[in-house]
């Protein structure tokens, strides 16, 4: 890599791997609609709804969903914006309470995808929206634990799931 495309690198990888502004929204985008495939979240209709909301996380789902689909806003929406981050926090604070089922399996485009991601694209594309309010005790616990697991919130989702049998 030239020293002009070094500067250019916007996301790395844990495996080292590097992407350019167009390389991670391609990223980005493909990985919302493998995710949708992968788990058979698309609607017989091909119509998604979304709850109503001004967070990030719904505006980043709407501007890539629109591209090939049809949305709407409803009270009773058939896809949800939670996205790994938030996913772990909630199953990390339910394992401290001791409570070790998680509820139904959710249909959730962005649930491989972290807040840094989320905001980083956000960025790129000038999306603007509320960012999520994060639990800051188990924000703390997470920061310990990522310096030496970077995939930390990954982890936590994985064992979820085998603990469920989901995914």
């Amino acid at each position: 890599m030239t020293t002009k495309q070094k500067q250019d690198v916007i996301w790395q990888f844990t495996n080292q791997r590097e992407l350019t502004k167009s390389e991670f929204i391609n990223y980005f985008e493909r990985k919302v609609f493998r995710t949708i495939r992968k788990n058979q979240m698309l609607p017989e209709n091909k119509i998604f709804i979304l709850k109503k909301s001004e967070d990030l996380n719904t505006k980043v789902l709407k501007q890539i969903l629109e591209t090939k689909f049809q949305i709407k806003f409803s009270k009773k929406p058939n896809i949800s914006s939670a996205n790994l981050s938030s996913e772990a926090e909630d199953i990390f604070k339910n394992i401290t309470k001791g409570k070790f089922d998680n509820p139904q399996k959710t249909n959730a485009p962005l649930i491989y995808l972290s807040d840094k991601e989320i905001e980083l694209y956000a960025k790129l594309k000038n999306i603007k929206g509320t960012k999520r309010k994060q639990n800051k005790t188990i924000q703390t616990l997470f920061n310990k634990f990522l310096s030496k697991n970077q995939d930390l919130e990954v982890n936590i989702l994985k064992a979820q799931n085998q603990i469920n049998g989901n995914r």
